[in-house]
């Protein structure tokens, strides 16, 4: 490795170190490829130097940046900009960290067995892209800082992970399947076990599998649970847009935190 100022940075280099603002937001993460856009917003910045790593510790990046989580990453970039046309969710200034948020999560080892088992239904694989890009949106309306975006963008793409090879949304299963499925693996935080159980529970307590009920859901679990619903009503259930966000509406306070659904309509575009 080696710090390199970031006048003399050329696109094709690979950071050594996730960059983010004194906010906590991400400006670049490691592993990602630089290109000129991202060498312009450090300058923009004001980031001095970056750390780059050499030609041996590029390798050593590729095994960990795996093949599956280039294609995931490629097929969240086709989403976001989807997303964006569609013009019913904002993400037009957000874009850009929500594209960071979720190449960032993407590059974490434990995740490749679970991407690669997603892919193997396009459903479910697009349905957890999706939610992803939605909750990290949300996250940046809270004003999530780094770390939590990241532990944010890694739950929201396991939520649905205990579907298996199948995705069927009537399954009442799959969110204690998921919770023990990610309890097991020991590199992967129990928070993302938690919204794998949770993110069906209802702010009634009339959910599944526990009924739980508000703030005994994860903040992170309510979050996920606006973005997953939306998605759901959109790419699966065939609802417009606009349909899908006055269910989500009626659903404040009964199936959703009233102040997530709040938190959502905040992200509509005007």
């Amino acid at each position: 490795m080696r710090k390199i100022p970031v006048s003399d940075l050329q696109a094709g280099m690979i950071p050594a170190q996730t960059i983010y603002d004194s906010k906590g937001t991400i400006l670049i993460a490691r592993g990602i490829s630089l290109t000129q856009s991202y060498i312009n917003r450090l300058r923009k910045f004001s980031i001095r130097e970056v750390l780059i790593t050499s030609n041996d510790e590029e390798k050593q990046f590729a095994s960990i940046f795996s093949p599956m989580a280039e294609k995931a990453a490629s097929h969240a970039q086709n989403l976001i900009s989807e997303l964006s046309t569609h013009r019913t969710v904002n993400i037009e200034k957000t874009s850009f960290k929500i594209e960071q948020v979720i190449y960032a999560a993407l590059e974490r080892a434990p995740l490749q067995p679970y991407l690669e088992m997603m892919s193997q239904n396009e459903l479910l694989y697009t349905h957890s892209l999706r939610t992803a890009i939605l909750s990290v949106n949300l996250g940046l309306a809270k004003g999530y800082d780094y770390l939590n975006l990241d532990f944010l963008a890694t739950c929201a793409l396991l939520h649905d992970c205990g579907m298996g090879d199948i995705f069927c949304e009537d399954d009442n299963t799959h969110a204690f399947e998921g919770f023990i499925k990610i309890r097991n693996n020991t590199s992967l935080e129990m928070l993302t076990a938690l919204v794998c159980l949770q993110h069906h529970e209802r702010f009634d307590g009339q959910g599944t599998p526990l009924g739980f009920y508000k703030y005994q859901i994860t903040e992170f679990s309510r979050l996920i649970a606006v973005a997953d619903y939306y998605e759901r009503l959109v790419s699966l259930q065939n609802n417009t847009p606009r349909q899908a966000v006055f269910k989500l509406a009626a659903g404040g306070g009964t199936m959703f935190d009233p102040d997530m659904v709040k938190l959502f309509e905040t992200t509509l575009a005007g």
